[in-house]
Protein backbone atom coordinates (compact mmCIF):
# COMPACT_ATOMS: atom_id res chain seq x y z
CA UNK A 1 0.00 0.00 0.00
CA UNK A 2 3.03 2.29 -0.39
CA UNK A 3 1.45 3.71 -3.54
CA UNK A 4 -1.55 4.82 -1.51
CA UNK A 5 0.71 6.50 1.03
CA UNK A 6 2.48 8.29 -1.81
CA UNK A 7 -0.85 9.65 -3.01
CA UNK A 8 -1.68 10.97 0.44
CA UNK A 9 1.75 12.62 0.59
CA UNK A 10 1.44 14.13 -2.90
CA UNK A 11 -0.55 17.15 -1.81
CA UNK A 12 -3.44 16.15 -4.04
CA UNK A 13 -7.02 15.88 -2.85
CA UNK A 14 -7.42 12.10 -2.63
CA UNK A 15 -10.96 10.80 -3.06
CA UNK A 16 -12.14 7.21 -2.97
CA UNK A 17 -15.07 5.39 -4.53
CA UNK A 18 -16.44 2.01 -3.54
CA UNK A 19 -18.29 -0.45 -5.79
CA UNK A 20 -21.70 -1.90 -4.91
CA UNK A 21 -20.43 -5.46 -4.48
CA UNK A 22 -17.92 -4.31 -1.85
CA UNK A 23 -20.61 -3.27 0.63
CA UNK A 24 -22.15 -6.73 0.78
CA UNK A 25 -18.89 -8.70 1.01
CA UNK A 26 -16.28 -6.72 2.98
CA UNK A 27 -17.90 -7.73 6.28
CA UNK A 28 -17.01 -11.37 5.62
CA UNK A 29 -13.35 -10.47 6.16
CA UNK A 30 -14.32 -9.47 9.72
CA UNK A 31 -16.46 -12.50 10.56
CA UNK A 32 -19.84 -11.17 9.43
CA UNK A 33 -22.26 -13.28 7.40
CA UNK A 34 -22.11 -13.17 3.57
CA UNK A 35 -24.46 -10.50 2.29
CA UNK A 36 -24.23 -8.30 5.39
CA UNK A 37 -24.58 -4.70 4.18
CA UNK A 38 -21.72 -2.68 5.69
CA UNK A 39 -22.07 0.43 3.53
CA UNK A 40 -22.01 2.97 6.36
CA UNK A 41 -19.21 1.23 8.22
CA UNK A 42 -17.13 1.05 5.05
CA UNK A 43 -17.51 4.80 4.56
CA UNK A 44 -16.42 5.35 8.18
CA UNK A 45 -13.39 3.09 7.70
CA UNK A 46 -12.31 4.93 4.56
CA UNK A 47 -12.58 8.27 6.33
CA UNK A 48 -10.39 6.84 9.10
CA UNK A 49 -7.77 5.85 6.53
CA UNK A 50 -7.48 9.50 5.53
CA UNK A 51 -9.77 9.88 2.54
CA UNK A 52 -11.41 13.30 2.78
CA UNK A 53 -14.17 12.42 0.34
CA UNK A 54 -15.79 8.99 0.02
CA UNK A 55 -17.96 8.60 -3.07
CA UNK A 56 -20.32 5.87 -4.26
CA UNK A 57 -19.48 4.08 -7.50
CA UNK A 58 -23.25 3.59 -7.80
CA UNK A 59 -23.37 7.27 -8.82
CA UNK A 60 -21.04 6.44 -11.72
CA UNK A 61 -23.16 3.39 -12.51
CA UNK A 62 -26.25 5.55 -12.84
CA UNK A 63 -24.41 7.86 -15.23
CA UNK A 64 -23.45 4.73 -17.17
CA UNK A 65 -27.14 3.76 -17.27
CA UNK A 66 -28.09 7.12 -18.80
CA UNK A 67 -25.40 6.87 -21.46
CA UNK A 68 -25.88 3.19 -22.29
CA UNK A 69 -29.68 3.40 -22.44
CA UNK A 70 -29.40 6.32 -24.87
CA UNK A 71 -26.85 4.37 -26.89
CA UNK A 72 -29.17 1.35 -27.03
CA UNK A 73 -32.11 3.44 -28.23
CA UNK A 74 -30.00 5.13 -30.91
CA UNK A 75 -28.71 1.81 -32.23
CA UNK A 76 -32.19 0.32 -32.23
CA UNK A 77 -33.52 3.32 -34.13
CA UNK A 78 -30.73 3.13 -36.72
CA UNK A 79 -30.62 -0.68 -36.67
CA UNK A 80 -26.84 -0.64 -36.60
CA UNK A 81 -24.08 -2.26 -34.52
CA UNK A 82 -26.51 -4.64 -32.88
CA UNK A 83 -26.62 -6.42 -30.56
CA UNK A 84 -25.25 -3.85 -28.14
CA UNK A 85 -22.79 -5.59 -25.80
CA UNK A 86 -22.21 -4.19 -22.32
CA UNK A 87 -18.64 -3.08 -21.63
CA UNK A 88 -18.40 -2.25 -17.91
CA UNK A 89 -16.62 -5.53 -17.08
CA UNK A 90 -12.98 -5.03 -18.19
CA UNK A 91 -12.18 -8.73 -18.03
CA UNK A 92 -14.99 -9.54 -20.45
CA UNK A 93 -14.21 -6.55 -22.67
CA UNK A 94 -10.57 -7.52 -23.09
CA UNK A 95 -11.58 -11.15 -23.67
CA UNK A 96 -14.01 -10.08 -26.39
CA UNK A 97 -11.45 -7.85 -28.10
CA UNK A 98 -8.76 -10.54 -28.03
CA UNK A 99 -10.81 -13.61 -28.93
CA UNK A 100 -13.53 -12.20 -31.18
CA UNK A 101 -12.20 -9.45 -33.46
CA UNK A 102 -15.09 -8.01 -35.40
CA UNK A 103 -17.24 -7.46 -32.33
CA UNK A 104 -15.44 -4.32 -31.12
CA UNK A 105 -18.09 -2.23 -32.88
CA UNK A 106 -20.82 -3.94 -30.87
CA UNK A 107 -19.33 -3.07 -27.49
CA UNK A 108 -20.95 -0.18 -25.69
CA UNK A 109 -18.88 2.99 -25.91
CA UNK A 110 -20.02 4.06 -22.45
CA UNK A 111 -17.20 3.93 -19.92
CA UNK A 112 -17.58 1.75 -16.85
CA UNK A 113 -18.98 3.21 -13.60
CA UNK A 114 -15.48 3.33 -12.10
CA UNK A 115 -14.13 5.37 -15.00
CA UNK A 116 -17.16 7.62 -15.26
CA UNK A 117 -17.05 8.57 -11.61
CA UNK A 118 -13.32 9.23 -11.90
CA UNK A 119 -13.85 11.49 -14.91
CA UNK A 120 -16.66 13.39 -13.18
CA UNK A 121 -14.60 13.73 -9.98
CA UNK A 122 -11.75 15.32 -11.93
CA UNK A 123 -14.02 17.80 -13.71
CA UNK A 124 -17.37 18.57 -12.08
CA UNK A 125 -16.27 17.87 -8.51
CA UNK A 126 -12.84 19.47 -8.97
CA UNK A 127 -14.52 22.68 -10.12
CA UNK A 128 -16.82 22.62 -7.10
CA UNK A 129 -13.86 22.62 -4.72
CA UNK A 130 -11.86 25.02 -6.92
CA UNK A 131 -9.26 22.51 -7.99
CA UNK A 132 -7.94 21.38 -11.36
CA UNK A 133 -8.16 17.82 -12.66
CA UNK A 134 -4.48 17.34 -11.91
CA UNK A 135 -5.09 18.24 -8.27
CA UNK A 136 -7.45 15.29 -7.76
CA UNK A 137 -6.40 11.66 -7.23
CA UNK A 138 -9.09 8.99 -7.47
CA UNK A 139 -8.80 5.64 -5.70
CA UNK A 140 -11.29 2.83 -6.33
CA UNK A 141 -12.28 -0.07 -4.08
CA UNK A 142 -13.26 -2.82 -6.49
CA UNK A 143 -14.09 -6.55 -6.45
CA UNK A 144 -11.85 -7.30 -9.41
CA UNK A 145 -8.17 -7.28 -10.37
CA UNK A 146 -9.10 -6.44 -13.98
CA UNK A 147 -10.19 -3.02 -12.74
CA UNK A 148 -6.49 -2.31 -12.09
CA UNK A 149 -5.79 -2.87 -15.80
CA UNK A 150 -8.75 -0.74 -16.79
CA UNK A 151 -7.52 2.17 -14.65
CA UNK A 152 -4.11 2.07 -16.34
CA UNK A 153 -5.51 2.41 -19.83
CA UNK A 154 -4.68 5.88 -21.03
CA UNK A 155 -7.97 7.65 -21.69
CA UNK A 156 -8.39 10.89 -23.59
CA UNK A 157 -6.58 13.63 -21.74
CA UNK A 158 -8.97 15.62 -19.56
CA UNK A 159 -7.79 19.05 -18.49
CA UNK A 160 -4.29 17.81 -17.72
CA UNK A 161 -5.27 14.46 -16.18
CA UNK A 162 -4.38 11.39 -18.23
CA UNK A 163 -6.22 8.80 -16.15
CA UNK A 164 -9.75 8.79 -14.79
CA UNK A 165 -8.67 6.57 -11.88
CA UNK A 166 -5.24 6.63 -10.25
CA UNK A 167 -5.24 3.51 -8.04
CA UNK A 168 -7.41 0.45 -7.54
CA UNK A 169 -7.62 -1.61 -4.34
CA UNK A 170 -9.57 -4.87 -4.18
CA UNK A 171 -12.04 -5.72 -1.44
CA UNK A 172 -9.60 -8.22 0.06
CA UNK A 173 -6.73 -5.72 -0.08
CA UNK A 174 -8.87 -3.12 1.69
CA UNK A 175 -9.61 -5.61 4.47
CA UNK A 176 -5.89 -6.31 4.87
CA UNK A 177 -5.15 -2.59 5.01
CA UNK A 178 -7.81 -1.96 7.64
CA UNK A 179 -6.52 -4.80 9.79
CA UNK A 180 -2.95 -3.52 9.50
CA UNK A 181 -4.17 -0.17 10.85
CA UNK A 182 -6.08 -1.80 13.70
CA UNK A 183 -9.47 -0.79 12.29
CA UNK A 184 -12.22 -3.28 13.15
CA UNK A 185 -15.10 -2.79 10.75
CA UNK A 186 -17.57 -4.41 13.15
CA UNK A 187 -17.08 -1.68 15.75
CA UNK A 188 -17.51 1.34 13.50
CA UNK A 189 -20.58 3.59 13.33
CA UNK A 190 -22.38 4.19 10.06
CA UNK A 191 -21.36 7.25 8.08
CA UNK A 192 -22.88 8.65 4.89
CA UNK A 193 -21.18 9.03 1.53
CA UNK A 194 -19.97 12.53 0.75
CA UNK A 195 -21.77 14.84 -1.63
CA UNK A 196 -22.10 15.45 -4.49
CA UNK A 197 -21.02 12.04 -5.84
CA UNK A 198 -22.42 9.98 -3.00
CA UNK A 199 -26.09 10.01 -3.96
CA UNK A 200 -27.35 6.89 -5.72
CA UNK A 201 -30.46 4.80 -6.06
CA UNK A 202 -31.23 1.17 -6.68
CA UNK A 203 -30.16 1.06 -10.32
CA UNK A 204 -26.50 1.62 -9.49
CA UNK A 205 -26.46 -1.12 -6.87
CA UNK A 206 -27.66 -3.65 -9.44
CA UNK A 207 -24.39 -3.36 -11.37
CA UNK A 208 -22.84 -5.74 -8.84
CA UNK A 209 -24.99 -8.71 -9.79
CA UNK A 210 -25.68 -10.60 -13.00
CA UNK A 211 -28.80 -9.35 -14.76
CA UNK A 212 -28.62 -6.06 -12.91
CA UNK A 213 -27.01 -3.97 -15.63
CA UNK A 214 -29.60 -5.02 -18.19
CA UNK A 215 -32.43 -4.27 -15.80
CA UNK A 216 -31.05 -0.86 -14.83
CA UNK A 217 -30.50 0.14 -18.46
CA UNK A 218 -33.91 -1.08 -19.56
CA UNK A 219 -35.68 0.78 -16.74
CA UNK A 220 -34.35 4.05 -18.14
CA UNK A 221 -34.74 3.10 -21.80
CA UNK A 222 -38.36 2.17 -21.12
CA UNK A 223 -38.99 5.49 -19.38
CA UNK A 224 -37.37 7.42 -22.25
CA UNK A 225 -39.67 5.75 -24.78
CA UNK A 226 -42.93 5.56 -22.80
CA UNK A 227 -42.52 7.98 -19.85
CA UNK A 228 -43.72 5.06 -17.76
CA UNK A 229 -42.17 2.68 -15.25
CA UNK A 230 -40.82 -0.61 -16.51
CA UNK A 231 -43.14 -3.41 -15.39
CA UNK A 232 -41.30 -5.25 -12.66
CA UNK A 233 -39.96 -8.56 -13.85
CA UNK A 234 -36.84 -8.85 -11.76
CA UNK A 235 -37.19 -12.59 -11.32
CA UNK A 236 -37.05 -13.01 -15.09
CA UNK A 237 -33.81 -11.03 -15.22
CA UNK A 238 -31.98 -13.30 -12.79
CA UNK A 239 -30.45 -16.37 -14.41
CA UNK A 240 -29.38 -19.34 -12.37
CA UNK A 241 -25.66 -19.37 -11.65
CA UNK A 242 -23.73 -20.40 -14.74
CA UNK A 243 -26.64 -20.19 -17.19
CA UNK A 244 -27.50 -17.91 -20.13
CA UNK A 245 -30.86 -16.21 -19.75
CA UNK A 246 -32.78 -14.99 -22.81
CA UNK A 247 -35.98 -12.99 -22.77
CA UNK A 248 -37.95 -10.43 -24.74
CA UNK A 249 -39.80 -7.27 -23.75
CA UNK A 250 -41.74 -4.50 -25.44
CA UNK A 251 -39.97 -1.16 -25.60
CA UNK A 252 -42.80 1.02 -26.81
CA UNK A 253 -43.93 -0.62 -30.04
CA UNK A 254 -40.64 -2.44 -30.55
CA UNK A 255 -39.94 -5.95 -29.29
CA UNK A 256 -36.42 -6.14 -27.87
CA UNK A 257 -34.57 -9.42 -27.45
CA UNK A 258 -31.88 -9.67 -24.82
CA UNK A 259 -29.50 -12.16 -23.26
CA UNK A 260 -27.81 -12.17 -19.86
CA UNK A 261 -24.47 -13.97 -19.82
CA UNK A 262 -22.10 -14.81 -16.96
CA UNK A 263 -18.71 -16.45 -17.18
CA UNK A 264 -16.28 -16.78 -20.07
CA UNK A 265 -17.52 -20.14 -21.32
CA UNK A 266 -20.96 -18.75 -22.03
CA UNK A 267 -19.49 -15.47 -23.27
CA UNK A 268 -17.68 -17.52 -25.91
CA UNK A 269 -20.92 -19.30 -26.81
CA UNK A 270 -22.83 -16.05 -27.29
CA UNK A 271 -20.03 -14.37 -29.27
CA UNK A 272 -19.74 -17.32 -31.67
CA UNK A 273 -23.51 -17.25 -32.11
CA UNK A 274 -23.54 -13.52 -32.90
CA UNK A 275 -20.77 -13.90 -35.48
CA UNK A 276 -22.41 -16.96 -37.05
CA UNK A 277 -25.74 -15.12 -37.32
CA UNK A 278 -23.94 -12.17 -38.91
CA UNK A 279 -22.43 -14.43 -41.55
CA UNK A 280 -25.91 -15.78 -42.28
CA UNK A 281 -27.50 -12.33 -42.43
CA UNK A 282 -29.74 -12.77 -39.39
CA UNK A 283 -29.87 -11.41 -35.85
CA UNK A 284 -31.74 -12.81 -32.85
CA UNK A 285 -30.51 -10.43 -30.12
CA UNK A 286 -30.58 -6.67 -29.58
CA UNK A 287 -28.90 -6.26 -26.19
CA UNK A 288 -26.49 -8.57 -24.36
CA UNK A 289 -25.21 -8.13 -20.81
CA UNK A 290 -21.96 -9.98 -20.16
CA UNK A 291 -20.08 -10.26 -16.87
CA UNK A 292 -16.95 -12.38 -16.65
CA UNK A 293 -17.65 -13.82 -13.20
CA UNK A 294 -20.40 -16.26 -12.29
CA UNK A 295 -23.04 -14.31 -10.40
CA UNK A 296 -21.53 -11.00 -11.45
CA UNK A 297 -19.11 -8.74 -9.61
CA UNK A 298 -20.22 -10.12 -6.23
CA UNK A 299 -18.22 -13.21 -7.23
CA UNK A 300 -15.16 -11.29 -8.42
CA UNK A 301 -11.58 -12.51 -7.84
CA UNK A 302 -10.78 -9.56 -5.58
CA UNK A 303 -13.55 -10.48 -3.17
CA UNK A 304 -13.24 -12.46 0.09
CA UNK A 305 -12.85 -16.19 -0.43
CA UNK A 306 -16.13 -17.53 -1.74
CA UNK A 307 -17.85 -20.24 0.29
CA UNK A 308 -20.96 -22.16 -0.66
CA UNK A 309 -23.91 -19.81 -0.97
CA UNK A 310 -21.94 -16.60 -0.44
CA UNK A 311 -22.39 -15.31 -4.00
CA UNK A 312 -26.14 -15.83 -3.79
CA UNK A 313 -26.26 -14.11 -0.39
CA UNK A 314 -24.33 -11.11 -1.70
CA UNK A 315 -26.57 -10.89 -4.76
CA UNK A 316 -29.72 -11.09 -2.65
CA UNK A 317 -28.42 -8.26 -0.47
CA UNK A 318 -27.92 -6.00 -3.49
CA UNK A 319 -31.43 -6.73 -4.74
CA UNK A 320 -32.75 -5.87 -1.28
CA UNK A 321 -30.69 -2.67 -1.32
CA UNK A 322 -32.35 -1.76 -4.61
CA UNK A 323 -35.85 -2.45 -3.30
CA UNK A 324 -35.56 -0.36 -0.14
CA UNK A 325 -34.20 2.87 -1.66
CA UNK A 326 -36.46 5.89 -2.26
CA UNK A 327 -35.69 5.91 -5.99
CA UNK A 328 -34.73 2.91 -8.08
CA UNK A 329 -34.21 4.38 -11.54
CA UNK A 330 -31.09 6.23 -12.68
CA UNK A 331 -33.08 8.96 -14.42
CA UNK A 332 -34.62 9.88 -11.05
CA UNK A 333 -31.29 10.48 -9.30
CA UNK A 334 -31.31 14.19 -8.35
CA UNK A 335 -27.52 14.40 -8.03
CA UNK A 336 -26.97 12.84 -11.46
CA UNK A 337 -29.56 15.23 -12.90
CA UNK A 338 -27.70 18.18 -11.37
CA UNK A 339 -24.39 16.95 -12.77
CA UNK A 340 -25.84 16.57 -16.25
CA UNK A 341 -27.44 20.01 -16.12
CA UNK A 342 -24.11 21.57 -15.15
CA UNK A 343 -21.76 19.54 -17.33
CA UNK A 344 -23.36 17.59 -20.16
CA UNK A 345 -26.85 18.84 -20.91
CA UNK A 346 -28.27 15.45 -21.78
CA UNK A 347 -27.16 11.83 -22.19
CA UNK A 348 -25.35 11.21 -25.44
CA UNK A 349 -24.46 14.86 -25.95
CA UNK A 350 -21.13 15.86 -27.46
CA UNK A 351 -19.80 16.83 -24.04
CA UNK A 352 -20.96 13.54 -22.53
CA UNK A 353 -19.33 11.53 -25.30
CA UNK A 354 -16.05 13.40 -24.87
CA UNK A 355 -15.83 12.71 -21.15
CA UNK A 356 -17.85 9.54 -20.54
CA UNK A 357 -17.36 7.46 -23.68
CA UNK A 358 -14.75 5.45 -25.46
CA UNK A 359 -14.72 5.17 -29.22
CA UNK A 360 -14.29 2.21 -31.54
CA UNK A 361 -10.77 3.54 -32.13
CA UNK A 362 -10.08 3.35 -28.38
CA UNK A 363 -11.06 -0.32 -28.46
CA UNK A 364 -8.80 -0.90 -31.45
CA UNK A 365 -5.90 0.63 -29.50
CA UNK A 366 -6.59 -1.74 -26.59
CA UNK A 367 -6.65 -4.65 -29.05
CA UNK A 368 -3.16 -3.65 -30.12
CA UNK A 369 -1.89 -4.18 -26.56
CA UNK A 370 -3.34 -7.68 -26.21
CA UNK A 371 -1.15 -10.70 -26.90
Amino acid sequence: MNELEKLFASGKTVVVQTAPSVRVSLGEEFGLKPGTDVTGRTVAALHMLGFKYVFDTDFGAEATVLEESQELLERLEKQERLPLLTSCCPGWTRYCLKMFPGLEGNLSEAKSPQQMLGAIAKTYFAKKIRKSAGDIAVVSIMPCFAKKLEAKEREREIAGATQDVDRVITTHELAQLLKSKGIDLRRLPDEAFDNPLGVAGGAGALFGVTGGIAEAVLRTAYYTVTEGTLPRFESNMRPSLGQIKELSMMLGEREVHLAIVQGYRDASVICKRILEERRNGVRSLDFVEVLGCIGGCVGGPGQPDTVEGSVLSRAAALHEHDRKLPFRDAHNNPAVKETYAALFGKPGSGKAKKLLHRSERDYEEIMGTLT
